[in-house]
């Protein structure tokens, strides 16, 4: 059995992918780590310290890792038909039937599509009331990423008012930031344009598990962590990639989307060059949504010069191609999940 290379427990069991290499959370230490399954090894990652060290028992991060385990279980589950979704995607021969049917198994969901079918931007000269005719006129692609989105939209919610705006930024940014992977994906012909909208949906799940915690703390360090909003950020930024890649983990999703939560801000240290293309996808497809209005944080973003864009080969044009439609784009993903 493969162990943590920190404290030497037994590794967690991983989903499979076809990348040799994958990246796994120590539930005992918190601590991340590479499994080599052809070499059946657990290493460390180069340049990262033992978190035990930065999170010690009192402080904010100690706090937060101690949480961590009661607010995964406390996370909303996602629908069965998400990962059922996703799973259907990765077969070459599933078709619209297949879809289709899946969908309908979640009557709240089956209700979403044929508002979308109808709305706006999809709608056609007559009304659609059957949810085969609605998949058909939106397409495999867009069907998947509507139930996604909605699969996803309860978990951002919080009865803090303090955090309530924040949440709903983190909402519409991973929202944006899905539909630009999902994007960027097509530009730069990647074939998994589908899992990098999910990648771009979860990438801050992390985010959203840390102000549970904090909203949830009524002592210690992280009772009044919400009346000092600069450090806030500061904690967001240094916990959220870890605590999101053991949400990821304990969802047991598909193992890349552990690489593009946790190495989204650092995406060289992908190990691999399809993973690292998949984690530049989505750290490129998040700027691009900051820049476009969808912002957690005010702040600006040069997406010419951001490394990602120049990994990626995308021109200006391109760019202003992926921005050009954006809001008209998200805007029905986000009002049949709020509806």
């Amino acid at each position: 059995m493969l162990k943590c290379p920190y404290c030497e427990e037994g590794a967690p069991s991983q989903t499979t992918h076809s990348a040799s290499v994958q990246l796994a959370a120590c539930p005992a230490c918190m601590n991340p780590f590479y499994l080599d399954w052809d070499g059946r090894q657990a290493q460390r990652i180069a340049g990262a310290a033992d978190i035990r060290q930065a999170a010690a028992k009192g402080t904010i991060g100690g706090e937060l890792l101690a949480a961590l385990p009661k607010a995964i279980e406390d996370l909303p589950v996602l629908p069965e038909v998400s990962t059922r979704i996703m799973e259907l995607l990765r077969s070459s021969d599933t078709s619209m039937k297949d879809i289709a049917e899946t969908v309908r198994r979640d009557q709240a969901i089956a209700v979403k599509i044929l508002q979308l079918a109808n709305s706006a931007m999809y709608g056609g000269l007559t009304t659609i009331t059957d949810l085969s005719a609605a998949c058909a006129r939106l397409g495999t692609r867009t069907v998947a990423n509507a139930v996604q989105t909605v699969a996803n939209g309860n978990l951002y919610i919080t009865s803090n008012p303090a955090f309530k705006d924040q949440m709903r930024r983190l909402w519409t940014h991973s929202v944006a930031t899905a539909h630009c992977a999902s994007e960027i994906a097509m530009l730069t012909a990647s074939p998994r344009s589908d899992a990098l909208f999910v990648a771009g949906l979860i990438h801050d799940i992390g985010s959203v598990v840390v102000l549970d915690i904090v909203s949830g703390s009524r002592r210690g360090v992280l009772a009044d962590l919400h009346k000092i909003p600069e450090l806030v950020r500061e904690v967001l930024e240094s916990y959220s990639p870890l605590i999101g890649l053991h949400v990821v983990q304990a969802w047991k999703l598909p193992s890349e989307f552990s690489m593009t939560t946790y190495l989204q801000s650092t995406p060289d240290a992908a190990p691999t060059d399809d993973l690292r293309a998949m984690v530049h996808i989505v750290c490129l497809a998040g700027a691009v949504a900051e820049v476009s209005g969808f912002s957690v944080y005010d702040g600006a973003t040069s997406l010419l010069s951001h490394p990602s864009t120049k990994y990626l080969g995308l021109s200006d044009i391109k760019l202003a191609t992926l921005r050009a439609d954006l809001e008209d784009s998200v805007r029905p993903l986000l009002e049949i999940a709020a509806s």
